[in-house]
């Protein structure tokens, strides 16, 4: 495994999705996170394979800087279009232990001609433990720059909800299974509206993933989390797809808002 991906990194094999985030409040797609895609031999290997083995052996830092040069070109063009809009990649440990990392991204982002403020980074909780001087100053470096920080996969960290308030980040996504736990959009789930409103009180702003069905989708819409990612609006698509992954999620969000009015 490690081989053949050392191979298709300098080879440029490592290509990039795009999975939509979508604002039930302006009703549009206001993000688009980049995930790492490998077509080994025809066959599609999954990155919850590839991934692990890339962050073990190191090579994380290469297929990171490649994925985030290939989508500051790709979504240049749609991120232009307002300045709501933004990128969202995820960043491991291994790339902020790297100290050229901050200024690796700054300067792509210059010679990109992307707007900081229209960058976000997503880590997981991990990062913050075990973290040495250098991951910090990494973050504070690329924070007062512009650009935002998102805690991913929230609530499932050994203690998110204790540290957030100590955690320097700007937005914070909440983990799918916690969204999973709605099913029929009748429940009384507190865990859900806690989380959100400890996230708003601290000014962050609050992303639920992994939204499959509409129910999911006007439950967390009326606890006014602020976006939503999931397969209801759109699969993760190429370059070529953009469009197609923007009206799909029109789509949805047009039937999300009668569901909610009938309601």
């Amino acid at each position: 495994m490690e081989a053949g991906l050392r191979l298709a990194v300098d080879n440029g094999e490592i290509n990039v999705s795009y999975q939509p985030v979508v604002s039930p409040r302006l009703g549009q797609v206001v993000q688009f996170e980049a995930l790492a895609r490998w077509e080994r031999g025809g066959r599609k290997v999954p990155p919850s394979q590839f991934i692990p083995t890339a962050e073990r052996s190191g090579l994380i830092s290469a297929v990171g800087l490649q994925m985030m040069r290939e989508s500051f070109i790709q979504l240049g063009p749609w991120l232009s279009g307002g300045t709501e809009r933004s990128l969202a990649v995820n960043v491991s440990g291994v790339q902020l232990r790297d100290c050229d990392f901050a200024g690796t991204v700054l300067g792509m982002a210059e010679t990109h001609g992307l707007n900081l403020r229209q960058l976000v980074l997503e880590v997981t909780e991990s990062v913050f433990f075990d973290a040495d001087e250098h991951v910090i100053s990494q973050l504070a470096s690329l924070r007062s720059a512009g650009v935002r920080v998102a805690l991913d996969d929230f609530g499932t960290g050994y203690s998110s909800l204790g540290r957030l308030q100590e955690l320097p980040v700007d937005a914070v996504k909440i983990d799918q299974s916690f969204v999973s736990m709605v099913r029929t959009g009748a429940e009384k789930l507190p865990i859900l509206s806690s989380m959100i409103n400890m996230a708003h009180s601290l000014g962050l702003s609050v992303t639920a993933e992994g939204i499959e069905t509409a129910e999911q989708a006007a439950y967390l819409t009326d606890l006014e989390c602020d976006a939503l990612q999931g397969f209801l609006f759109s699969v993760p698509e190429s370059e070529a797809g953009l469009e197609q992954a923007i009206s799909r999620s029109a789509e949805a969000l047009e039937a999300l808002e009668g569901l909610r009015l009938r309601r």
